[in-house]
């Protein structure tokens, strides 16, 4: 894969998501996106990573709170072990000395060390919207080291 500043160069009408940081052991991924918007409750990030996946990336919308994680080093495990190319968090996880060692890309707006709630509140497969970004299931995603684009379709790089 390019780096993402010679992929915007290419497709400047791209969208970008900047202030996340990469908390995984895979600093370069890129997929199709599925999406979850969940407020301090990960149930359905555990109900999205448990399926198999042809290394797509999970994008959540936790609505940047910083209360809370919404991934930790069992569920990014689980993500890796079912296909998943990387997962952002529009939100916090824990478990960082961990993530570090997983073979996925996770990107979060920082770390927490208290656990999200369990009562499977959440959407699934729906737009959403972090930091004025419109993010639709299909879209695709390429993150690296420079950051995260995202584009309404596959691009031939």
């Amino acid at each position: 894969m390019l780096s993402t500043p010679d992929i915007i160069d290419g497709y400047p009408e791209l969208k970008v998501l900047a202030k996340f940081k990469h908390f995984g052991g895979k600093k370069i991924f890129h997929g199709e996106v599925q999406t979850v918007k969940c407020f301090e409750d990960n149930s359905y990030v555990k109900k999205e990573l448990s399926n198999p996946s042809e290394s797509g990336v999970l994008i959540v919308d936790g609505e940047g709170s910083e209360n809370c994680a919404l991934l930790g080093d069992l569920l990014a495990q689980m993500g890796k072990d079912n296909g998943w190319s990387g997962i952002v968090i529009n939100g916090f996880v824990r478990d960082i000395e961990i993530l570090r060692g997983i073979e996925i890309g996770v990107m979060a707006l920082g770390s927490c060390p208290r656990k999200s709630d369990k009562k499977n509140l959440g959407q699934k497969n729906l737009g959403i919207n972090i930091n004025d970004t419109a993010i639709k299931p299909g879209n695709w995603c390429y993150a690296d080291e420079n950051g995260i684009l995202i584009s309404e379709t596959k691009l031939e790089i």
